[in-house]
Parts: C-alpha cells; structure tokens; sequence
C-alpha cells in the first residue's frame, strides 16, 4: 500500500490520474497541496526548526546488538537491486550570492542569551572522541574543503525545508536520486498517521544549501509519497520503512528549464545493503555549525536497532533525518576497483532516528527493502523522465 500527496503545480491532472491508477490502482491516497516560492520568506527559512525523531537511553540500553537479530537477516536476505548514480548533465556554475537568508553568528546567538559575547573554547580544552558509549565508532568531519559541497557527488544532497500545517516550518535533510526525485525520511514529509491529512506542504529543496545561500537555487516539491509502514506506524521509531520520496518540478537554469538531476548529478541507491557494509552519512544537523554546512560522518555497520532497521555510530543530531548514507562515496582514482562489493555513490540507508543523550552516538536508518522498490517504481511512472 502507499501514501501520496499531490501538488496542483501541473495542469496535465488527467495524465496523473491515469498514471496513478494504471501503477496502482486502489492503493495510495493523493492529497492536492498548494506550494510556491512566495511561502518562503527570509524569516522562515532562517526560522526552520530540525526534526529526527529520538529514541530513549532505556530502549538503548535494551537493544540486543546481535549478527543474527532479525533486522540483520532480514538486511541480507534477498536480491539486492541498485540503481546507478549519475554525473550532472549540464554545466552549471554555482552561485553563493543567491542568498535566501542571512544565518546568526555564534556570537549573536550568545548575546541574544545573555547579552554578552560568548568566549571562544580554546580547540585544546576539550578532545572529544567520535564515539559514544554505545561504542559505535566513527568519524565526523566538516567537508574539507567547504567548497567541496559545489561539486559531485556533495552537491546531490541538500537541506529540505517544510510546513507542518498548524505547527510549523521544519528542517530535514535529502538527497537527488532520479532526475526529479529526492530521497528523504518518511518522517520529513508525512506525520505517520492520519492518511492524506497526514502530509505536511510547502517542499523546498536546495541542493548544496550553505550558510543560508542556494548556490543551485531553490526547487519545489509537487508531489511526495511514503510507505503505508511509516504512513500508518503513528509516528513511532523505530520503523521499518521511514523514508519517503519528493518529485520536484523542473525550474529554469543556465539558459533552459532543467530536472534537478541535470544540474546536481544523482545518487545511486541499493536495497538489502545496510549490513555488513560501510557508508558515509551526510546531512544537516543543528548541533553542528547550527545546520548551516553540510557535514559527514564514516562509520560501519554496527548492530540491529530493531524492527528492520540497522544502527551505525554518528554524533549527528536534529536536522540529519532523511540524509543519504552513501555506499563508496567518491570520485575514483586511475586504477581503483569495486572490489567485491562494487558500485559508486548508492544509497544504502537514510537518516531516520537517533539517541535523545548525545552519550551513545549513534544513528539508525530503515532497510531499503521491497517497499523501497515498490515506491521508487511507482514515482518513476508517474511522470515521463521522472527516472
């Protein structure tokens, strides 16, 4: 079963209607949302507030770390089937003066508070280690250098801003999988309860996102889908299929109207792959450099965090959900192999919970299974050139 919404950005409604049911006749519940570039104003896009749902230390404490749990067998069991990623098409130059909004400074963020300047740490009073007590080890690391986020295959990830209606506008993070398609966690785009009152509006993706600027512009969301697991789970993590997938509309760039996946090149993505394996996890998260810079962890699979989800070490918090964790992430050199298990820059995961202590560091994400499969099958035949 799925849950989709529907954007009224395009005209060709009976074409969507056809599609829809000849993928899945019955199935999915589509919800008509108005979205447009005049919703988001400097103010609220500075005044997003991040989401990654938490999990509490008891239920940590609890969790049996096993290689023979259920979500470990069940992550190796199958085929795994991949999509491939792809380079951008077009050449397109990036531009930080495309500014959406000024972000706060640490300093005046301090003085708000106290009304004074908060004293610098110095960078050797406090060494700590990228692990937690959980002991998923890992590495966490700014882009070295910055500007890396302009370049593939950083610039296939973004931050995604959204409305909760009713409560507010939010922070998640996403990533370009298709030439119109971007993954991102179930809980950024439906509440897990609810049917189609249960999405949230407004979907604005900006790929490559920096200190408040959209170097590849600003791209809207027209029509979003989850799962029916997270769609109709209420909420709760972990889940086994928290993760979503947004079709954006196409925009003018560079002299002509462009898909997304154009401009910033794409992921690749494969199923069944979470464990064993090693990945780089990428996002957006508030409690590094406040969300304003991409940042990236290294980590390997460590255990079953339950209900078919897999745990790997990480000190991102709030703001990371629905980032990609990216199978052999990298541009390759002269010589170099997939050894035995080959296949550049597929997403394997997506950011979908955390600790609510910071103290286990740690991170889970759903396993991409067949209802992975079966929501990316039917995106992709919802629109031509979707995929």
């Amino acid at each position: 079963m799925l849950i989709a919404l529907q954007s009224s950005a395009y005209a060709d409604d009976d074409y969507l209607t056809r599609s829809f049911e000849e993928v899945k006749s019955g199935s999915a519940i589509r919800l008509e949302s108005a979205s447009s570039d005049s919703y988001w104003t400097p103010g609220r896009l500075k005044n997003a507030k991040p989401r990654t749902p938490r999990v509490t230390v008891d239920k940590i404490l609890n969790l049996k770390m096993s290689t023979k749990s259920d979500a470990l067998v069940n992550g190796k069991t199958g085929i795994a089937e991949a999509t491939n990623a792809s380079r951008p098409a077009v050449r397109a130059e990036p531009d930080l003066e495309n500014r959406l909004f000024v972000p706060e400074t640490e300093n005046q963020k301090s003085r708000a508070r106290t009304g004074d300047v908060k004293r610098e740490t110095p960078q050797t009073a406090v060494r700590p280690q990228s692990v937690g007590t959980q002991h998923a080890h890992f590495t966490s690391s700014r882009l070295i250098p910055l500007s890396a986020d302009l370049q593939y295959p950083y610039r296939a990830v973004g931050r995604l801003f959204y409305t909760q209606p009713g409560v507010g506008n939010f922070v998640c993070s996403a990533a370009v999988i298709e030439p119109r398609i971007i993954l991102t966690a179930g809980h950024c785009v439906h509440s897990g309860s609810g049917g189609a009152n249960g999405f949230y509006a407004n979907f604005a993706f900006v790929p490559a996102f920096r200190d408040g600027a959209s170097p590849f512009q600003v791209w809207n969301g027209v029509y979003g889908i989850v799962t029916a697991t997270w769609g109709n789970g209420g909420g709760r993590v972990p889940n086994a299929a928290d993760y979503a997938l947004i079709e954006l509309q196409d925009r003018p760039f560079a002299g002509a109207v462009r898909r997304i996946g154009m401009v910033t090149g794409s992921l690749g993505v494969k199923t069944r792959s979470l464990h064993p394996n090693h990945a780089h996890l990428l996002g957006y998260p508030v409690n590094l450099d406040r969300g304003m810079k991409m940042h990236q962890v290294t980590a390997q699979s460590y255990g079953s965090g339950g209900i078919n989800t897999i745990i790997y070490g990480s000190d991102m918090g709030p703001g990371s959900s629905g980032g990609p964790w990216v199978q052999n992430f990298q541009s390759r050199a002269a010589g170099q192999t997939g050894g035995g298990n080959p296949g550049s820059n597929l997403v394997i995961g997506v950011t979908s919970y955390g600790a609510v202590s910071m103290g286990p560091r740690y991170e889970g994400s759903s396993i991409l299974d067949p209802r992975f499969t079966e929501i990316l099958s039917f995106m992709c035949a919802r629109r031509p050139a979707n995929c």
